[in-house]
Protein backbone atom coordinates (compact mmCIF):
# COMPACT_ATOMS: atom_id res chain seq x y z
CA UNK A 1 0.00 0.00 0.00
CA UNK A 2 1.50 3.31 -1.09
CA UNK A 3 0.12 6.81 -0.71
CA UNK A 4 0.31 8.77 -3.91
CA UNK A 5 -0.86 11.57 -6.08
CA UNK A 6 -2.30 11.29 -9.56
CA UNK A 7 1.01 12.53 -11.02
CA UNK A 8 2.92 9.94 -9.06
CA UNK A 9 0.59 7.19 -10.21
CA UNK A 10 1.02 8.09 -13.86
CA UNK A 11 4.75 8.46 -13.49
CA UNK A 12 5.19 5.01 -11.95
CA UNK A 13 5.05 2.92 -15.09
CA UNK A 14 1.40 3.07 -15.96
CA UNK A 15 1.56 6.06 -18.28
CA UNK A 16 2.30 3.86 -21.27
CA UNK A 17 -0.63 1.54 -20.53
CA UNK A 18 -3.01 4.44 -20.03
CA UNK A 19 -1.78 6.07 -23.25
CA UNK A 20 -2.44 2.88 -25.19
CA UNK A 21 -5.95 2.61 -23.84
CA UNK A 22 -6.68 6.31 -24.33
CA UNK A 23 -5.56 6.01 -27.95
CA UNK A 24 -8.22 3.36 -28.44
CA UNK A 25 -5.85 0.49 -29.05
CA UNK A 26 -8.08 -2.57 -28.84
CA UNK A 27 -6.67 -5.53 -27.01
CA UNK A 28 -8.65 -8.64 -26.35
CA UNK A 29 -6.23 -9.71 -23.62
CA UNK A 30 -2.58 -9.53 -22.61
CA UNK A 31 -2.40 -6.32 -20.62
CA UNK A 32 -2.47 -3.59 -19.92
CA UNK A 33 -6.25 -3.48 -19.80
CA UNK A 34 -8.01 -0.49 -18.30
CA UNK A 35 -11.40 -1.05 -16.65
CA UNK A 36 -11.94 2.38 -15.08
CA UNK A 37 -10.11 5.72 -15.32
CA UNK A 38 -12.22 8.83 -14.66
CA UNK A 39 -15.13 6.77 -16.03
CA UNK A 40 -15.92 3.22 -17.05
CA UNK A 41 -14.01 2.00 -20.13
CA UNK A 42 -15.38 0.30 -23.22
CA UNK A 43 -16.13 -3.38 -22.70
CA UNK A 44 -16.65 -2.97 -18.93
CA UNK A 45 -19.63 -2.15 -16.74
CA UNK A 46 -20.35 -1.61 -13.06
CA UNK A 47 -22.46 -4.10 -11.10
CA UNK A 48 -23.27 -5.27 -7.61
CA UNK A 49 -25.85 -3.93 -5.20
CA UNK A 50 -23.76 -1.29 -3.44
CA UNK A 51 -24.78 2.29 -4.17
CA UNK A 52 -22.45 3.71 -6.83
CA UNK A 53 -22.01 6.98 -8.66
CA UNK A 54 -19.46 6.95 -11.50
CA UNK A 55 -17.32 9.96 -12.48
CA UNK A 56 -17.77 11.96 -9.25
CA UNK A 57 -15.41 14.97 -9.21
CA UNK A 58 -12.82 14.53 -6.43
CA UNK A 59 -9.66 16.60 -6.43
CA UNK A 60 -8.37 16.33 -10.04
CA UNK A 61 -10.02 12.94 -10.73
CA UNK A 62 -13.44 11.44 -11.50
CA UNK A 63 -13.59 8.19 -9.53
CA UNK A 64 -16.60 6.01 -8.84
CA UNK A 65 -18.11 6.79 -5.43
CA UNK A 66 -19.14 3.62 -3.58
CA UNK A 67 -21.39 3.42 -0.51
CA UNK A 68 -21.80 -0.06 0.94
CA UNK A 69 -24.37 -1.34 3.39
CA UNK A 70 -23.54 -4.49 5.36
CA UNK A 71 -22.38 -7.40 3.16
CA UNK A 72 -22.72 -5.34 -0.07
CA UNK A 73 -20.75 -6.05 -3.24
CA UNK A 74 -19.48 -3.72 -5.97
CA UNK A 75 -18.08 -5.08 -9.25
CA UNK A 76 -16.28 -4.13 -12.43
CA UNK A 77 -17.39 -6.69 -15.04
CA UNK A 78 -16.52 -7.46 -18.64
CA UNK A 79 -18.12 -9.70 -21.25
CA UNK A 80 -14.71 -11.25 -21.98
CA UNK A 81 -13.25 -14.21 -20.17
CA UNK A 82 -9.81 -12.94 -19.19
CA UNK A 83 -6.94 -15.38 -18.77
CA UNK A 84 -5.18 -15.11 -15.43
CA UNK A 85 -1.71 -15.86 -16.87
CA UNK A 86 -2.03 -12.88 -19.26
CA UNK A 87 -1.75 -10.45 -16.32
CA UNK A 88 0.60 -10.14 -13.38
CA UNK A 89 -0.93 -7.26 -11.40
CA UNK A 90 -4.24 -5.57 -10.69
CA UNK A 91 -3.68 -1.92 -9.81
CA UNK A 92 -6.26 0.45 -8.39
CA UNK A 93 -6.47 3.68 -6.45
CA UNK A 94 -8.65 3.89 -3.33
CA UNK A 95 -9.57 7.11 -1.50
CA UNK A 96 -11.20 6.89 1.94
CA UNK A 97 -13.23 10.06 1.60
CA UNK A 98 -13.59 12.46 4.53
CA UNK A 99 -13.75 9.72 7.18
CA UNK A 100 -11.68 6.79 5.87
CA UNK A 101 -11.32 3.50 7.77
CA UNK A 102 -13.20 1.42 5.18
CA UNK A 103 -12.07 -2.18 4.68
CA UNK A 104 -13.20 -4.18 1.67
CA UNK A 105 -12.18 -7.55 0.30
CA UNK A 106 -10.92 -7.72 -3.27
CA UNK A 107 -11.33 -10.95 -5.22
CA UNK A 108 -11.87 -12.15 -8.78
CA UNK A 109 -14.78 -14.13 -10.20
CA UNK A 110 -15.78 -15.96 -13.35
CA UNK A 111 -19.54 -15.56 -13.58
CA UNK A 112 -20.92 -16.49 -10.18
CA UNK A 113 -17.86 -18.59 -9.23
CA UNK A 114 -15.52 -16.63 -6.98
CA UNK A 115 -11.90 -17.55 -6.43
CA UNK A 116 -11.29 -18.36 -2.78
CA UNK A 117 -8.38 -16.01 -2.19
CA UNK A 118 -8.92 -12.34 -1.42
CA UNK A 119 -6.92 -9.28 -0.41
CA UNK A 120 -8.06 -6.56 2.00
CA UNK A 121 -8.01 -2.96 0.79
CA UNK A 122 -8.26 -0.04 3.23
CA UNK A 123 -9.48 3.49 2.62
CA UNK A 124 -7.44 6.21 4.28
CA UNK A 125 -9.05 9.45 5.44
CA UNK A 126 -8.62 12.13 2.76
CA UNK A 127 -5.89 10.28 0.85
CA UNK A 128 -5.40 8.24 -2.31
CA UNK A 129 -3.68 4.89 -1.84
CA UNK A 130 -2.32 2.86 -4.73
CA UNK A 131 -2.72 -0.91 -4.48
CA UNK A 132 -0.67 -3.17 -6.75
CA UNK A 133 -2.14 -6.62 -6.15
CA UNK A 134 -0.25 -9.54 -7.71
CA UNK A 135 -2.76 -11.85 -9.41
CA UNK A 136 -0.92 -14.80 -7.86
CA UNK A 137 -2.16 -13.50 -4.47
CA UNK A 138 -5.73 -13.83 -5.80
CA UNK A 139 -5.04 -17.50 -6.75
CA UNK A 140 -6.21 -17.26 -10.36
CA UNK A 141 -3.24 -19.34 -11.65
CA UNK A 142 -4.29 -20.80 -15.00
CA UNK A 143 -7.92 -19.84 -14.56
CA UNK A 144 -10.13 -17.24 -16.18
CA UNK A 145 -12.08 -14.36 -14.70
CA UNK A 146 -14.52 -11.69 -15.87
CA UNK A 147 -15.26 -9.78 -12.65
CA UNK A 148 -13.28 -7.70 -10.17
CA UNK A 149 -15.24 -7.71 -6.91
CA UNK A 150 -15.07 -5.44 -3.88
CA UNK A 151 -17.02 -6.80 -0.90
CA UNK A 152 -17.96 -5.35 2.46
CA UNK A 153 -17.37 -8.44 4.57
CA UNK A 154 -18.88 -6.96 7.71
CA UNK A 155 -22.29 -6.39 9.26
CA UNK A 156 -21.60 -2.63 9.37
CA UNK A 157 -22.28 -0.04 6.68
CA UNK A 158 -19.24 1.71 5.22
CA UNK A 159 -18.81 5.43 4.70
CA UNK A 160 -18.53 6.44 1.02
CA UNK A 161 -15.15 5.76 -0.57
CA UNK A 162 -13.75 6.20 -4.06
CA UNK A 163 -12.01 3.97 -6.63
CA UNK A 164 -10.18 5.07 -9.78
CA UNK A 165 -7.59 3.84 -12.29
CA UNK A 166 -8.39 0.13 -12.26
CA UNK A 167 -5.91 -1.55 -14.60
CA UNK A 168 -4.77 -5.10 -15.28
CA UNK A 169 -1.18 -5.43 -16.44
Amino acid sequence: MKELTRKGFLAKGLASGLALMAAGVARAQKGPMLAYADGIKEGWWIGGWAKQTPAVPLEDQKPVEITMAAWNVFTFQTWQKLNGPDFKTLTLLVHGGPKGKQEVSLRLRLGEKAYESQVTLKGLKGKWVRYDVPLKDLKVKDGQFDTIELRNASAESLEPFYVNFVILQ
